[in-house]
């Protein structure tokens, strides 16, 4: 798997097992430049984990009933047409499954500076009816913002990890996966020096064994250059 799955399982992982030890909400944030596969990697991981559920924070403006319902659909069981009858339909839908969910909020950046929506989140969070973990999956602004808006939620925040643009592991997956002939770590070192992230590499990767041609220092060149990369 990719670094950022990887990363992110880890985080999903503690997140688990911090809810059994404390006796208070915990949370993490992720963050990495656009491109670095933690979008691709949340979706996938919330398919195989029955607790683990993705929300993508939408732009703009955000009113409580907009969130609870992301919420209900993200958890199955969709929204009524108030709020405080969604909040009802998603908990009787939790005690039903015996559901704790962890909540990956994708592009989180869209929620750091709302406060509003960080107080209902925090709410949410403290009903034990609920018991919700949240995962925040930010891009390279995530740190600025953090520093210059405080809320006692960031407080919460157990696991705070940044994304490395790119790993030699991930490049190794990635040949795998497209079934390359290929030397991770020269392209890793190719891909370095042109700071390209996850996706920048995966669309040259595919590119090469489209062409078929031997992935050497001129090939990546070409194709890099052809891709505007």
């Amino acid at each position: 798997m990719t670094h950022a799955e990887q990363t992110i399982t880890a985080v999903v992982q503690v997140l688990r097992k911090l809810r059994t030890e404390q006796a208070m909400p915990l949370h993490g944030i992720v963050w990495g430049k656009w491109g670095t596969g933690k979008t691709v990697s949340a979706q996938k991981i919330a398919k195989k984990e029955q607790d683990v559920f993705y929300v993508k924070a939408p732009d703009g403006e955000i009113t409580r009933g907009r969130l609870y319902r992301l919420i209900g659909f993200s958890l199955g069981c969709g929204a009524r047409s108030t709020y405080e009858s969604t909040l009802d339909l998603i908990k009787h839908h939790l005690l039903y499954y015996n559901l704790r969910p962890i909540l990956i909020f994708d592009e989180a950046q869209r929620f750091l500076r709302k406060t509003h929506i960080l107080n209902e989140l925090k709410d949410l969070s403290e009903d034990e009816e609920l018991s919700f973990s949240y995962l925040f999956l930010g891009d390279q602004t995530t740190p600025k913002l953090l520093a210059s808006h405080d809320h006692s939620l960031f407080k919460r925040f157990a696991i705070k990890k940044e994304l490395q643009p790119l790993t030699q592991e991930t490049i190794a997956f990635l040949i795998k996966e497209y079934r390359i002939q290929a030397d991770s770590v020269q392209i890793f070192n190719f891909a370095k020096e042109r700071g390209w992230t996850t996706l920048d590499t995966a669309i040259v990767l595919q590119a090469l064994k489209n062409q078929k041609v031997e992935p050497s220092t001129e090939a990546l060149d070409k194709i890099a250059k052809a891709l505007g990369r």
